[in-house]
């Protein structure tokens, strides 16, 4: 398995979720159903947040996590730049929904994994906490499935 910088990594990430929230647009602006634009607009506006939270952690000049190397990266997080292209045209409210779940499932799976094989603290505790926040994402749109 090749090296890679956590500033990469990141970067990477952020990339994953800019795509999440264009193509959460562009599922917007086709949509006709007024509860899935909704959903749509939220699932938008929560990939913003994500990626900006994490940019805000990489524009962070004086954190020396972001130089670290990670000698053994999962192959997961190799190709995570990828994983939002795992997103087809939905049919209905729960298939968008079930998607977006299983997208941020590989995510919290490929950020655990990273957490794992971390050297420091500092880097398994930043990993754990994405993991969290996209468990806390599959939590809200569990609950939109079962209003």
């Amino acid at each position: 398995m090749p090296a890679r910088q956590v500033s990469d990594i990141l970067n990477d990430i952020r990339s994953v979720h800019r795509k999440l929230a264009a193509r959460y647009r562009e599922l917007n602006a086709a949509a006709s159903d007024e509860r899935v634009k909704l959903l749509l607009e939220d699932m938008q506006h929560r990939e913003q947040q994500f990626e900006q939270c994490v940019g805000q952690y990489v524009s962070d000049d004086g954190s020396a996590i972001l130089d670290t190397w990670l000698q053994f990266v999962p192959e997961e997080g190799i190709r995570i730049d990828r994983i939002a292209d795992w997103l087809a045209e939905p049919k209905d409210l729960a298939g968008l929904v079930a998607e977006t779940l299983a997208v941020n499932a590989a995510l919290c799976e490929t950020y655990r994994a990273m957490a794992k094989e971390a050297p420091t603290p500092e880097l398994h505790e930043l990993f754990l906490s994405l993991a969290q926040l996209e468990e806390q994402i599959d939590c809200h749109y569990a609950k939109v499935l079962l209003d």
